[in-house]
């Protein structure tokens, strides 16, 4: 043995001292490697899950696509002439109802001596001062749509009226 060391002292030198300069370098490229293949699985999975259509209920992104492709479906209402709440003002307005298919207009038609009262008895119920303003209006659209589908039996988000639109608003 050289100069009295035995092969314990010498194995526990070369611990304190570390890995060789070669092995430091082959550590370092092992682990920016692990890197790069962990950010690559990550971005790998960041995109397919981006590129996966979601599912709404049962329905997926496709079906709904294909639903917006037909053309808007409109049936417009005859005019609407009522005595506001307030007593001192009438309202005038022609109503177009946005539905979601040919089923659902059919309804409103089927179903028009009632859409017509739900429509007088809310229409009558407003101030001119509720009215007056975008907001009012706005609102107005909200109830008319909840109103009709409710005479339509319609509880399905997306279906029978989905928009309101007012052809013709006049306040005196």
């Amino acid at each position: 043995m050289a100069k009295g060391k035995d092969d314990d002292q010498l194995q526990d030198e070369a611990l304190e001292q570390g890995p060789a300069p070669g092995k430091k370098k082959k550590l370092l490229f092992m682990l920016i490697g692990i890197a790069a293949l962990v950010v690559l699985a990550g971005g790998g999975v960041a995109v397919w899950l981006l590129m996966t259509p979601a599912e709404d209920g049962n329905k997926s992104a496709e079906k709904v696509v294909k639903e917006e492709e037909h053309p808007p479906i409109y049936e417009k209402l005859e005019t609407f002439t009522v005595n506001l709440a307030d007593r001192e003002h009438y309202l005038q307005v022609e109503v177009a109802l946005k539905v979601s298919d040919p089923e659902s207009q059919e309804k409103v038609k089927l179903y028009m001596p009632e859409v017509r009262d739900v429509l007088l008895r809310l229409l009558s119920s407003k101030t001119s001062e509720e009215l007056a303003g975008q907001e009012g209006k706005d609102k107005l659209a909200s109830e008319i749509q909840a109103q009709v589908n409710e005479v339509l039996r319609i509880k399905e988000r997306g279906k029978g009226v989905k928009g309101v639109l007012f052809n013709s608003f006049i306040i005196q």
